[in-house]
């Protein structure tokens, strides 16, 4: 009976660890191991989305450099601001998510700009390590969703933005990605 229950134990301590595993971009994981990093931010190209209560999201890209050892990757960044709670976070998108978030956005985003319906509804959503992006239609209506995911130890697990007066910068988005590409 003992070691039934030390087995019960360890497994549910398995399955709790791996629910709260934190999931990090390549980037983030870069910085985390050197010891001197470099960043470059390349601010001629940014996308920026604000909203209506003065929150706001900024999209640009980098150019992250170990100093000792001379590695270099490129990554977007995304600087949040939120007021409620007042706080501000970056997250990164590693270069090995570029390419799909690129896909992404051309595919299903940009083609259903001018989407509109009936009755119904129709959501697209892009899930990368340290975020996720929704675009949203409902009848006329559009909406963004900017959501970072859960990555460290933070009180508040995901802090998320939306606007719908700023759908039509998204091309603009997709202008940052391609120059990190």
């Amino acid at each position: 009976m003992k070691n039934v229950l030390v087995i019960i134990v360890f497994f549910c301590s398995i399955l709790t660890y791996s629910q709260k595993e934190n999931v990090e971009s390549s980037t983030r994981i870069l910085i985390d191991k050197t010891q001197f990093t470099r960043i470059n931010k390349d601010w001629n190209t940014t996308a920026e989305f604000r909203s209506g209560i003065g929150e706001s999201v900024n999209f640009y890209p980098i150019e992250v450099i170990d100093l000792k050892s001379g590695a270099k990757t490129n990554a977007l960044q995304l600087d949040m601001y939120i007021k409620n709670p007042d706080v501000h976070k970056t997250v990164w998108v590693g270069i090995d998510e570029i390419e799909e978030f690129i896909n992404f956005v051309e595919d299903n985003v940009i083609p259903n700009l001018d989407l509109k319906f009936k009755d119904k509804s129709s959501e697209f959503i892009f899930k990368a390590k340290e975020m996720t992006l929704s675009y949203f239609i409902y009848e006329k209506d559009r909406r963004i969703t900017i959501k970072l995911n859960s990555y460290d130890d933070d009180k508040i697990l995901n802090y998320r933005f939306w606007t719908e007066t700023q759908v039509d910068k998204i091309p603009k988005l997709l202008t940052v990605l391609k120059k990190i590409k």
